[in-house]
């Protein structure tokens, strides 16, 4: 069940995955919709509160960058409030590197393979704002592939993507040279 994986994974990082995955999922929200419902069963009763619990603290520990990680690694980019945050950016462009530029390269991967034009547009911004905060980051763009990928969707047939792949070009084109 969802509350073993959170009561009895040994690693805190791997019960902050679990956690994190399940408020990305919605099921946070799912709870508390269940917790309005009444139920005979205290065992149901008692499960939808322990998870309301440690689900809540969790998101009291979430920062936006867990949560920024935590939906590029789902595959599932939406416009959520950090992708258009000047201040998300600022602080977090630098930590695009870590792991050896492990999100980079997953947004890299969702450049390549995805063909929702929703993915593919903030992917393409994403990868714009990189550039635009992080000093070094048009150099290691261009040695990960994604330069190209990002260019070659200035011609996608959704004019949100090209629009997007056209900002981050510019952005490519005019910062840090």
């Amino acid at each position: 069940s969802l509350q073993n994986m959170l009561s009895q994974a040994v690693e805190k990082e791997t019960r902050h995955e679990f956690a994190l995955t399940m408020i990305q999922c919605k099921v946070l929200k799912q709870l508390e919709n269940l917790e309005q419902q009444k139920f005979e069963d205290e065992d149901v009763v008692e499960d939808i509160k322990f998870m309301l619990e440690k689900l809540g603290e969790s998101v009291h520990d979430l920062s936006s960058f867990d949560e920024y990680s935590a939906e590029l690694k789902a595959g599932r980019l939406e416009w959520s409030p950090v992708h258009k945050s000047e201040k998300f950016w600022r602080e977090n462009a630098a930590r695009l590197n870590e792991k050896n530029y492990e999100l980079l390269k997953i947004l890299n991967h969702l450049l390549q393979a995805s063909d929702d034009p929703q993915v593919l547009s903030v992917a393409a911004h994403d990868i714009g704002e990189y550039v635009r905060h992080y000093p070094r980051g048009k150099k290691i763009i261009e040695q990960l592939g994604c330069k190209q990928l990002v260019m070659g969707l200035m011609h996608h047939v959704d004019t949100d993507v090209r629009y997007n792949a056209l900002l981050a070009v510019q952005k490519f084109m005019v910062h840090n040279w």
